[in-house]
């Protein structure tokens, strides 16, 4: 179990976090000294250590820039609490079952992309409009499954199916219109199929 961080423990880790949110990577030990004004790395160095030991960061041999933080921290995803522990600070170790980030939760590769949703046209098959639907882009659609779509108008997000060298393209729900395109369309072609829906309420 984690042990609590003293304030300038508290203070470098923030940092480190900070970093790794605005930068894309960790700070290395020297500009840990310098922000700080410590008189040496080694001063930042014992921190980091103190915050390693305590179970807070993970540092790899050989490497600059070798500072992880543990996945449950992560500052590049929303902690998920579970059982708050009275007395301690929410994002506290002892309250946290993992971290909700959306490069994890959808197993974002190179071809991972992201189509807003515009219209209430798969508002039954529960993606509404204003929603970002995640699509592997290049992958096989199956029939009659939820994908998205290039058409001349930009990206649509539909059900679809394939009959012979047409593909239907419909909606979900009672009044949902379908509509019929040749693949052989020069405006049209298969982004991919589904992987999730990120709403913003």
């Amino acid at each position: 179990m984690a042990q609590e961080l003293t304030d300038r423990q508290r203070e470098v880790f923030d940092f480190v976090c900070d970093a790794i949110r605005s930068e894309g990577r960790p700070p290395t030990v020297r500009e840990i000294a310098d922000y700080f004004e410590f008189r040496s790395p080694k001063a930042a160095s014992d921190h980091l250590a103190a915050l390693e030991r305590k179970g807070y960061i993970t540092r790899q041999s050989g490497k600059a820039r070798n500072i992880e933080v543990r996945e449950e921290l992560s500052p590049q995803g929303i902690p998920v609490v579970g059982k708050i522990e009275a007395g301690k600070p929410i994002t506290a170790l002892e309250n946290l079952e993992g971290s909700l980030n959306p490069i994890s939760l959808f197993s974002i590769s190179p071809k991972t992309v992201a189509v807003k949703m515009t219209g209430d046209s798969l508002e039954a098959a529960g993606i509404m409009d204003g929603d970002y639907v995640v699509v592997e882009y290049g992958e096989r659609i199956e029939d009659d499954t939820i994908a998205a779509v290039q058409t001349a108008e930009g990206p649509l997000v539909r059900r679809v199916s394939f009959e012979g060298n047409k593909v239907k393209l419909a909606g979900e729900g009672k009044k949902a219109e379908e509509t019929m395109v040749d693949r052989s369309d020069e405006d049209f072609h298969l982004m991919g199929p589904i992987k999730g829906v990120v709403r913003r309420l």
